[in-house]
């Protein structure tokens, strides 16, 4: 079995970097600001306060852009005195008005179905116009030309009790999943809430090796969603924060089937590494679960050329053998 620590140095890794914390806190500060003090929104501005894995600190190390820089997500809600008797449309673009404000504030990237995203130098940012009522907040939605019940909060502190109940290992859980989803990309949903809200439900409590509680939590998954993916269902995942409401309801059958698979495969990948009594075997097993960035042990370093080729990340439309292939020795050597 690979040491706990080999797996707490790649959590250490993944994490996103001093600066990256710092950029996002200027960036969803100085759009707050803004909107606050802004001529013509300042009367509509209530309150406002952030939401999705920024808040909940389970986001992981953003992607680089093209000129090197990592540029955080970050979700920003306002609470606004709109009323639900206002169109959604008009709202979104008073939004994006106050935000552009005449070409003295920021640059819109676009309208979203529910917010306005906003794109700088410090930060990728989602700006969300709420209303508050007595038990959440209502979102609006301009596809739809509606407003939806939402409760960003329920979920940062379900986020919080879950982290409690694993001891503190949830979240860094969390990181493990997402870093392992985006190593083996599958396509676009189910994005991050989706896989925190897998991890609450499946990953074992009181399992505090990472590399096992992760095998485990891979098997599990496969285990309550395999059947009805292979019989061509969708399960109902409910939202923490609102039982009604289904969390996949924006993942398609396919792509929910796709990551299921995905799952499977994974799982009896995590598994090998985690029984292999060789740490060289159990080490290259790890890498192609996370990628090049979990470390090697030192005598696995001589097999450099195959661990490399195993540890690239699969692309969109790579189609996994339902058995492993046995590794030849020396790996890497035909």
């Amino acid at each position: 079995m690979v040491p706990a620590a080999r797996f707490t140095e790649l959590l250490a890794d993944i994490e996103p970097s001093p600066t990256t914390v710092s950029r996002a806190s200027g960036g969803h500060n100085g759009v707050r600001n803004h909107l606050r003090a802004q001529a013509r929104f300042k009367d509509r501005y209530v309150t406002s306060f952030l939401s999705g894995s920024y808040a909940r600190d389970t986001s992981i190390r953003p992607h680089s852009s093209e000129n090197g820089q990592e540029r955080p997500d970050v979700d920003i809600i306002v609470v606004t005195n709109h009323e639900t008797s206002d169109q959604p449309e008009a709202v979104l673009k008073e939004l994006c008005q106050a935000l552009e404000d005449g070409g003295q504030g920021y640059a819109v990237e676009r309208i979203n179905k529910r917010s306005v995203r906003v794109e700088t130098w410090q930060a990728e940012m989602d700006v969300v116009p709420v209303i508050k009522t007595w038990n959440g907040y209502m979102i609006p939605d301009r596809e739809n030309d509606t407003w939806k019940f939402t409760n960003p909060p329920v979920h940062t502190q379900w986020s919080l009790e879950r982290n409690t109940a694993f001891d503190g290992r949830f979240k860094p859980l969390v990181k493990l999943f997402k870093w392992w989803r985006r190593v083996n990309w599958s396509g676009r949903r189910p994005k991050g809430f989706v896989l925190e809200v897998l991890v609450g439900r499946h990953a074992p409590v009181d399992e505090t090796h990472y590399g096992e509680a992760f095998a485990q939590t891979l098997a599990n998954i496969h285990a309550a969603y395999g059947a009805l993916a292979i019989a061509g269902g969708k399960p109902f995942i409910a939202d923490p924060a609102v039982p009604s409401n289904d969390i996949i309801s924006k993942v398609s059958l396919a792509q929910w089937t796709d990551f299921v698979e995905k799952v499977r495969v994974y799982a009896d990948i995590a598994r090998r590494a985690q029984n292999a009594s060789d740490m060289e075997e159990a080490t290259w097993q790890w890498r192609r679960v996370f990628g090049d960035r979990f470390r090697r042990t030192a005598n696995v370093a001589k097999a450099s050329t195959l661990a490399s080729v195993a540890a690239a990340p699969a692309q969109p439309g790579y189609t996994f053998p339902n058995a492993m292939a046995a590794p030849k020795t020396p790996r890497g050597f035909a």
